[in-house]
């Protein structure tokens, strides 16, 4: 079985959940320098991600509460998951860009700087 008919039968929730659970080993395969790793949860977490926006209503909005999530990779995520639904995923990229080196402070400000010369529309 193919994971994109897995995760076309997922209710919400459930792709909720695995969006923190892919997040989460995102992070951790970057703090282990596991690009592979990085690579594979990022692919899956970008088909949970076009599953919910092809739902009816658009179901990123339920990834919205994750903008307050304690994990800067899932805030991350949901903030680019959802910068055409809210401002709230702008505000949250401003809050993860000055917190140092790292790469999801870096990630923020990339997006940032793309969506201020406007290469970069959401959608």
């Amino acid at each position: 079985m193919k994971n994109s008919s897995k995760i076309s039968r997922l209710s919400i929730d459930e792709l909720v959940s695995l969006f923190v659970e892919l997040s989460l080993e995102m992070k951790r395969a970057d703090d282990w320098l596991e690009n592979g790793a990085y690579n594979r949860a990022h692919k899956k977490l970008r088909d949970v991600r076009a599953e919910m926006k092809t739902r009816p209503g658009d179901e990123r909005h339920a990834l919205l509460p994750l903008l307050a999530h304690p994990n800067i990779q899932v805030r991350l995520n949901a903030a680019f998951a959802t910068l055409a639904l809210s401002p709230d995923a702008e505000a949250a990229l401003r809050g993860i860009a000055p917190l140092g080196p790292g790469s999801q402070p870096f990630e923020a400000r990339r997006m940032l700087e793309a969506l201020e010369e406007g290469s970069y529309k959401p959608t």
